[in-house]
């Protein structure tokens, strides 16, 4: 029984072989006719229909389609397809159609299509133009070898011309339009056979839309790092373009925008800054659109920690009114921001006192860096940084060198533990510079007894002024001062003298130093304005032992319009008597003051004979104020070691400029890097011509071992120096010539 229904099975299955395959061929081999049945000729875009016949193909299955060669196929079905030739045909070729079975794919019948080639223009229709804007468009032909010669009928608009060319399969159509409206016309072009082909077309000019600024943003930058954006664009309009700053905006600083509309330059400080550019386009008359953008410099490296605590601040400049103080304090976290900050700042027109403040900083690896305050208006400051944590600062937010304030400075770690302790009982030195009544220099140093209880006891002056002379150990009538604050150390004091009351701020740095600016309304009063700060005498009783050794010095004054500085060394021979070491740069004209003088020193610290008159803090330490029309002021270190050479100037030093005597001088603070002899400084400075970061090398050489130091960029002699100490030294402007002359203080 299995065997035999084996046998079943498989004859079942060859019949059913059998039916399904005869099936798909039917009684006979499927075959296919196409008609039409000659090859089918063409001109460029001419369609043709081709129909697919069929015997044997029991299920109609049909045939697929399929191309070779150029053209395409189209509305395919299972027994027919359009074939289309190409719009162009640069040469006569061959086209060729596949239908294939789709019962049996073996079986196949081909269609040829001869295409002929014919002299079209193939451009149809040309692209509008703008008033004003350059336009540049090819009419194209093909369908027969070059050359080709073009011929133009009708007129083009206005400012167009049109370009033949007999080498070439196209024609231009180039220029500026001069007129709106819309020009019809035809062109023809004649192949080398004199066929030829006309195509009509027309070009429509419209009124360009206003002119904008198409840049929408701008890339981030980094401080210290080449900023080089992409040039800002403009849309529409008539080029070439003028760009510039609109609206009083400034770019961050140390970044540039040319007219080209490129910005670049290497920023400085950290920030956003939002600006708004303008652009200006070539048209008659010509438009103007303005955008609004914005730039943010991240920090890069940053050593924010090195910036942590309580910190004062005191610093005299120069702003659009005339002289500019400003004094404060603020907490900075070491991480970037400020807080709790409080500001007095004080012109020739107002005083704004007791602002509150927040901001940022930032310091990078070298110790140069910079902090913002958000204050009215908010003020950017560049900074360099002692190992210590103080720092030299000056103001570096005015780019234009006229709009705000240039000034210099200090800032320095504040004792919070001395704001209950600040103006004992016990004596004081002082010294303060700025200017009269009148707007002339004015200077004044001295010394009091406080009592520790919110009064000057007693206490002398000696002034000068650059309007009427110097006035000699003036005494006090009165004055007193108010506790400083427990939060930020502010407090107040005044001075009263038969020359009149003066009122000040105070802003503690420790128990025995203060940072001072003047609050009197000066517009309106007749108030001088000054600036210094307030030292603890070391003893209640000064003799002429108290100048025992050597003192270096630094001394500034203006005479006239003239600025000039010196500085030196003062070795007192604790008798009485003393011999000067000095340079001096007079507007550019130098010179070296010195030689043998004999002095006198009061119990109160007051020391004459010199010249000017020394008030002082300790031995060889202490307040300068002049008696010469320059109205000279300046400050008195002792020197700590008597030999020095080249070894000694070694190590990384951050450096800064006193005060200015006027606009002209430049504001300063550096980063110098000495070992060797050799020295190389990055600087950031705000002068009369705007911002700018400069990096020199130099080299110092040592004469005699007193601590004098020629130092030359170049080797052009540009500074003098005069070591305190290995740590410590004062340089002075000395270029023959140079006008802009002052003083810098380094420190490690």
């Amino acid at each position: 029984m299995r065997k035999l229904r084996a046998h079943s099975l498989l004859a079942l299955g060859i019949l059913v072989y059998a039916v399904v395959f005869s099936g798909c061929s039917g009684t006979g081999t499927i075959s296919i006719t196409l008609s039409p049945d000659t090859t089918q000729t063409l001109n460029p875009g001419q369609t043709v229909t081709i129909i697919a016949s069929l015997t044997n193909d029991v299920n109609n299955q049909g045939v697929t389609w399929s191309l070779t060669g150029p053209g395409s196929l189209s509305s395919n079905t299972t027994t027919s397809v359009v074939y289309t030739a190409p719009s162009v045909v640069a040469v006569s070729t061959t086209a060729t159609i596949t239908a294939t079975s789709v019962a049996n794919i073996d079986i196949t019948a081909t269609e040829s299509v001869s295409l002929t080639s014919v002299l079209t223009i193939t451009t149809t229709s040309l692209p509008s133009g703008l008033l004003g804007v350059p336009y540049d468009e090819f009419v194209n032909a093909a369908g027969a070898p070059a050359p080709f010669t073009w011929a133009l009928n009708g007129t083009l608009p206005a400012g167009l011309t049109f370009l033949p060319s007999s080498t070439s399969t196209s024609a231009e159509i180039s220029g500026t339009p001069t007129a709106l409206g819309t020009s019809n016309f035809s062109v023809q072009v004649t192949d080398s056979a004199d066929a030829s082909a006309t195509q009509a077309l027309s070009i429509t000019i419209n009124k360009p839309p206003p002119l904008s600024v198409a840049t929408g943003s701008l890339p981030n930058g980094q401080v210290n790092t080449a900023y080089t954006p992409p040039p800002l664009q403009a849309s529409s309009g008539t080029q070439p373009y003028t760009w510039s700053l609109a609206n009083g905006t400034l770019l961050p600083i140390g970044l540039t925008l040319t007219p080209a509309g490129l910005i670049s330059g290497t920023p400085i400080v950290t920030g956003t800054t939002s600006f708004t550019v303008q652009v200006t386009d070539s048209s008659s008359p010509p438009q103007t659109a303005f955008g609004n953008l914005s730039i943010t410099i991240n920090p890069g490296s940053t050593t924010n920690s090195r910036l942590s605590g309580n910190y004062a601040f005191l610093v005299q400049g120069f702003d659009p009114n005339g002289l500019f103080v400003a004094a404060g304090s603020f907490v900075a976290d070491g991480l970037g921001n400020i807080s709790g900050g409080i500001i007095d700042t004080n012109d020739t027109v107002n005083p704004v006192l007791s602002q509150s403040f927040t901001g940022t900083y930032s310091i990078a690896t070298t110790g140069l860096g910079f902090m913002t305050l958000s204050t009215s208006p908010s003020r950017i400051f560049a900074i360099s940084l002692t190992a210590g944590g103080n720092a030299n600062i000056i103001e570096f937010d005015d780019s234009t060198g006229g709009v705000l304030a240039r000034d210099s400075g200090v800032l320095l770690k504040q004792d919070v533990s001395a704001f209950s302790t600040a103006l004992t009982a016990g004596p004081y030195a002082f010294g303060f510079s700025g200017i009269d009544s009148g707007q002339n220099r004015y200077g004044l140093a001295g010394a009091f007894q406080s009592g520790g209880n919110g009064s000057f006891t007693s206490g002398a002056l000696d002034s000068d002024d650059a309007s009427t002379g110097p006035s000699s150990d003036v005494p006090f009538t009165g004055g007193g001062y108010t506790a400083p604050t427990s939060t930020n150390g502010r407090g107040t004091a005044n001075i009263v003298t038969a020359q009149g009351t003066t009122g000040y701020s105070y802003y503690v740095v420790s128990a025995t130093q203060l940072l001072v600016m003047e609050t009197d309304t000066f517009s309106t009063k007749g108030y001088p304005l000054v600036s210094g700060q307030i030292l603890q005498q070391t003893t209640s009783s000064f003799a002429d032992g108290n100048l025992n050794g050597v003192g270096v010095f630094e001394l500034s004054g203006l005479d006239g319009t003239t600025p000039q500085s010196q500085i030196g060394l003062f070795a007192g021979n604790g008798g009485g008597g003393f011999n000067l070491t000095s340079d001096e740069n007079i507007g550019g004209a130098l010179t070296s003051p010195g030689g043998p003088g004999s002095y006198s020193v009061a119990p109160n610290g007051r020391v004459t004979g010199w010249g000017p008159v020394l008030y002082l803090v300790t031995t060889n330490t202490g307040f300068i104020i002049g008696t010469d029309s320059a109205v000279s002021f300046g400050y008195m270190t002792p020197q700590t070691v008597t030999q020095y050479n080249a070894a000694s100037l070694t190590g990384t030093y951050a450096g800064g400029s006193f005060a200015p005597v006027a606009p002209v001088v430049d504001n300063v603070v550096s980063i110098t890097v000495a070992g060797s002899g050799s020295l190389q400084t990055t600087s950031d400075i705000s002068s009369a011509n705007g911002l700018s970061q400069v990096q020199t090398a130099s080299t110092a050489q040592f004469g005699t071992n007193n601590g004098r130091a020629v130092v030359s960029v170049n080797g052009i002699q540009t500074y003098i120096l005069y070591m305190i100490s290995p740590s410590q030294f004062y340089q002075m402007v000395a270029i023959s010539g140079n006008p802009t002359i002052r003083v810098d203080s380094f420190q490690q």
